[in-house]
């Protein structure tokens, strides 16, 4: 089974001084948890005939929007060429205008939801009470972190930072490249550094961009400087160099010192309008250029950390003095990084700062994770049919860890067809407001906020303590897995969505570029809209996985999500529905009407009382292995959870369902945290989100069904383990990190284990090597898995 969220997050916790500690997380969003397995489909009937004892038909179905919605348009294909590729805020006014227009209808002009859009939310439903697997997930965004203040005693993060960048560990150098790739040329070394700090206000050095003004961006200057020096003042007693100026080969040149090297300033960490917490530059050493016949190892950036340092580029980094598609690989420019390992010449860690991200590397050598490493490989099978494959038909893509059996189709077509949703009638007016508006600021997912979207675990951190939390850089599947479907909770009929104007920046030049802001064109709440649902060669099943969504849609105490805008209230929708089926062998049977020329009418048949729902609900169970309600399971209960509706919600609801914010303000809304010169940071202290029956005030008291029997028994040939076990081991990897303390991380792989064993030493030396055969005792084990071991010296 897999990992499974905390049934109860607390309100607070108390720390190690008796504080309180905020743990409940809010959000607009939800999670419906994973299936523990995959139900796969019926037999599937050949495409070439209608069968008998399957159903073919249409089910008429009446849509009401329940608050303002909103679908953007498509692109003319003229304005597509001409601004296809440029962002909303560099448009003409006139198309905004037009990519703020709702989808219409080109015959009418009037408001239509594309059938494409109801198909997607339909198959995302059905994929949710199928129990089908998640297969649709990029495995292209790779994850990186940055956790410069954490105290590893309250914040896991924290720990896993410092083990790559402790300020007394990481080396400064430039950039450089040959024919195998990218290398690293180290600096010079002064009082045992590669680099020095350097304190803002002691610079005058001309263009320098101060780290409040409002336009910063970071430089590269070259520098001369006198000395360095600890400086006994400074918290972490770090290194200085004083007295910089330009060198004479600058065109500004200044007095000639002894010492030459690059002052690197970085990001400003500023938020809103708060001053910036840096004080600090840097200047990195120069280097000496190495001998043509040196046969010292050149330090080589590892290709595949390249790679995935280009694929998770933010948007400070694709920004000037960097490059959109490298960041900060240029040659000759200074870098940071992590040192290798004794005996060892790769890099895995680097960045263009000190305290640069790095990615959360589970294996610990520089290659970054990605959010379907956390889904069990038993969920996103490609070769299982389940009914969302069955109903929808698939097109499967391999991946590079998910290959296709030749014997497999890898495109099938669905047997449901959706039309669009044409507008039928309003009770007041078609549009939310005559023009277009301007919505509140909406950004893209941010899947690196952990304590949202990986479980939580409650066996290992039932109280949710931050110096607990399970993040990427865990072993995936077997500490924590992702969260499961993501959902948007209603917020009634009546949402205030729009942006409130913007806020000039006290103390800048000019006003900062807006870059977030769009224009929507919604319609109202009460506006109509009918559209068809056509379906051929169901079975009963098949056709009651469809029908039990839209039980739930018509049903006062539920409503579905369409659209854009989720987060803000927006999409809201009831969906009525009548169902006919079609006698096929009937209509083929004759092709004139008896008493005329014309077509023999489409026989079809109203039903009213189907009972396709409920042979759904009976194959569900069965296949399960479940007993008692469908509606009992967990997934189920979360997923009616996130659909349940309240026309006008109180305000504590609509609290309980906003994003958090960095400076929540506590004269103007019930934030959660402590002030901190008057503004609250709500993240601060990685509130674990609930799940909903949590934040519903519901009791976890649901079933969850086990995996089949096949896969919940272990055979007699499976080798079963136990803490305190001792069994023998090899050593696969060995990683010594010299610091403040001397620590050595070693990597055992057990025969019968799923996943190598690791075990950490600290302050003292082991004489081991690769491919050694050892004796070790079990510290950590599950099932199968052996995750802790200690020598058995």
């Amino acid at each position: 089974m897999n990992p499974k969220h905390i049934g109860d997050v607390p309100e607070f916790i108390k720390d190690g001084e008796g504080k309180d500690i905020p743990r409940r997380a809010i959000a607009p969003y939800n999670f419906v948890e994973l299936p523990d397995t995959v139900v796969n489909a019926e037999d599937l009937p050949s495409g070439d005939r209608y069968h008998s004892e399957c159903h073919t038909g249409r089910i008429e179905c009446t849509l009401t929007t329940e608050s303002p919605l909103y679908t953007r348009c498509g692109w003319h294909p003229d304005d597509f060429a001409e601004y296809g590729e440029k962002s909303f805020q560099e448009l003409p006014d006139e198309i905004k205008n037009k990519r703020a227009s709702f989808f219409v209808n080109p015959k009418t002009q009037q408001p239509t939801i594309p059938g494409s859009s109801i198909r997607g939310m339909l198959r995302t439903l059905i994929e949710i009470v199928s129990f089908s697997k998640i297969d649709r997930v990029s495995d292209e965004h790779r994850l990186f972190f940055r956790a410069v203040a954490a105290n590893p005693k309250k914040d896991s993060l924290g720990e896993e930072y410092k083990k790559y960048v402790e300020p007394k560990i990481i080396k400064a150098g430039y950039l450089k490249k040959d024919n195998e790739g990218w290398y690293i040329q180290p600096a010079n070394t002064d009082n045992g550094s590669t680099f020095a700090w350097v304190q803002e206000n002691s610079l005058s050095l001309p263009n320098l961009e101060q780290f409040n003004n409002a336009l910063y961006e970071p430089q590269y200057i070259p520098v001369s400087y006198e000395r360095v020096a600890i400086d006994n003042t400074d918290r972490a007693k770090r290194l200085f160099a004083h007295n910089i100026e330009l060198p004479d080969t600058h065109p500004k040149k200044g007095h000639l010192k002894n010492k030459r090297g690059v002052l690197v300033t970085s990001g400003k960490m500023k938020q809103g309008n708060e001053p910036s917490p840096r004080r600090n530059h840097c200047v990195v050493f120069e280097c000496s250029v190495l001998e043509a016949n040196s046969t010292s190892p050149k330090i080589r950036l590892d290709a595949k950390a390249i790679e995935h340092y280009r694929n998770a580029l933010t948007d400070f980094q694709k920004q000037s003095p960097f490059d959109k598609d490298w960041g900060v690989l240029e040659e000759n420019r200074p870098v940071f990084y992590c040192p290798p390992e004794k005996g060892k010449n790769i890099v895995g860690f680097f960045g263009q700062s000190p305290n640069f991200r790095i990615p959360y590397s589970p294996e610990g050598n520089g290659h970054a994770t990605t959010v379907v490493d956390f889904i069990p490989k038993d969920l996103r099978k490609l070769d299982s049919i389940d009914l969302a494959d069955a109903i929808f038909g698939w097109v499967k893509k391999e991946s590079k860890d998910d290959k296709i059996p030749q014997q497999f189709e890898k495109q099938r077509a669905g047997r449901v067809f959706v039309t669009d949703a044409l507008y039928h009638c309003v009770q007041n007016s078609i549009w939310y407001e005559n023009a277009p508006l301007t919505p509140q600021i909406l950004s893209g997912p941010k899947p690196t906020c952990f304590p949202h979207y990986l479980v939580q675990p409650e066996e290992n951190n039932s109280d949710a303590h931050p110096s607990k939390l399970k993040h990427y850089a865990s072993q995936p599947v077997i500490e924590t897995v992702i969260r499961g479907h993501k959902l948007y909770w209603h917020k009634g009929s009546d949402r205030n969505f729009k942006l409130l104007p913007p806020k000039k920046v006290i103390g800048s030049p000019k006003q900062v570029p807006d870059t977030q802001t769009t224009l929507i064109h919604p319609v109202n709440k009460g506006v109509t809209f009918k559209f068809d649902i056509h379906f051929e060669n169901l079975s009963k099943v098949e056709l009651g996985a469809l029908m039990w969504i839209l039980e739930i849609a018509q049903d006062d105490r539920y409503r579905l999500k369409i659209g854009m805008g989720k987060p803000l209230g927006l999409g809201s929708v009831k969906i009525e529905h009548k169902l006919y089926e079609s006698d096929r062998q009937k209509r083929y049977t004759k092709l004139f009407s008896d008493n005329s020329n014309d077509w023999e009418p489409t026989t079809k048949t109203l039903k009213d009382n189907p009972n396709y729902k409920q042979c759904f609900e009976n194959y569900m169970l069965e296949k399960l292995q479940q007993t008692g309600k469908f509606e009992d399971i967990c997934r189920i209960q979360m997923l009616l959870a996130m659909l349940s509706w309240k026309a006008n919600p109180c305000q504590n609801y609509l609290e309980q369902r906003r994003y958090m914010e960095i400076e929540c303000d506590p004269s103007k809304k019930q934030c959660i945290g402590i002030p901190k010169k008057g503004k609250i940071n709500e993240y601060f202290e990685r509130r674990v989100l609930p799940n909903p029956l949590d934040v519903m005030g519901m009791e976890l008291d649901c079933d969850r069904p086990s995996p089949p029997s096949h896969q919940d028994s272990i055979s007699q040939e499976t080798q079963l383990f136990s803490e305190g076990q001792e069994i023998e081991a090899k050593v696969v990897d060995i990683k010594v990190q010299e610091g403040q303390k001397l620590k050595t991380t070693i990597t055992y792989e057990i025969e019968g284990s799923d996943c190598l064993a690791k075990e950490e030493i600290y302050k003292r030396t082991i004489s081991l090597a690769i491919n050694d055969i050892v004796k070790v005792s079990i510290i950590k084990t599950r099932g199968e898995s052996i995750r802790t071991v200690k020598l058995i010296e």
